[in-house]
């Protein structure tokens, strides 16, 4: 006659196979990031801020959120570079030749953002923004 496995034995046994499963789902996600990774928010359009001048996002990568884009100042000089998107969050700058740069920074929801710039000469500014 067999004796049934005493139960210290069988919650080994329960645990290695919730460890090989939790293993295999991890390696899963490792294997497959894309799977699970959050897209990149739509960045791309022409946005009119509460405050200042308007700015123009021609292209992103949806992928790498890598975008790129024009201010409506281009024709004084002004450019827009260094684009970024993040999940919800995007950043620039607006750079006038080598000395001036406004950093610009927030939070993208739908076709309205908030955000903030700051620049060289000290101004710091909160905006929203609609496309």
């Amino acid at each position: 006659m067999q004796q049934a496995p005493v139960p210290s034995a069988r919650r080994r046994a329960t645990r290695s196979c919730v460890a090989v499963a939790l293993a295999g789902a991890l390696a899963l996600a490792l294997a497959v990031p894309s799977a699970f990774a959050a897209a990149n928010a739509n960045f791309v359009g022409t946005w009119t801020p509460n405050t200042g001048v308007a700015w123009t996002i021609t292209r992103e990568n949806r992928q790498t959120g890598a975008c790129a884009g024009t201010t409506a100042l281009a024709s004084s000089g002004y450019r827009l570079v260094a684009c970024r998107v993040s999940g919800h969050h995007y950043a620039f700058t607006i750079t006038l030749g080598s000395g001036y740069k406004s950093r610009n920074t927030g939070t993208l929801k739908g076709s309205k953002l908030t955000g903030t710039f700051k620049d060289t000469n000290g101004t710091v500014e909160h905006y929203t923004a609609t496309r």
